[in-house]
């Protein structure tokens, strides 16, 4: 197997950036692999959020109605869609990125 598909394979099936620094562009791998986990963590903590304001207002209910709950846990998606949509898209760009980057770079490096 070729230096540049394990470079690829490696940011697209285990993680983007790992490609990178397997190529030895180590700043730059590691730039993408903080862009993933800030991504990442942020729709952890942004749903986390949602999620206790929606145990919250459950408890503050007093009654465990199915249809209260669903209607506050529909609401309580909706109120972040914007956030979750840019941060999904910023993912999805930066995995396809690594893949394509590292595919790049290392055939750059056999040539």
């Amino acid at each position: 197997m070729t230096k540049y598909t394990k470079a690829a394979l490696l940011s697209g099936l285990v993680f983007p950036g790992l490609g990178q620094i397997y190529l030895k562009q180590y700043l730059r791998g590691f730039a993408i692999i903080l862009i993933m986990v800030s991504s990442l963590s942020s729709i952890i903590v942004m749903v986390t959020i949602s999620a206790l304001k929606t145990i919250g207002n459950l408890q503050n209910q007093g009654s465990a109605d199915i249809a209260i709950a669903s209607s506050l846990i529909t609401s309580a998606s909706t109120d972040y869609a914007l956030f979750y949509n840019i941060s999904l898209m910023l993912i999805v760009c930066c995995w396809i990125f690594s893949i394509v980057d590292a595919y790049r770079i290392g055939k750059r490096g056999d040539a």
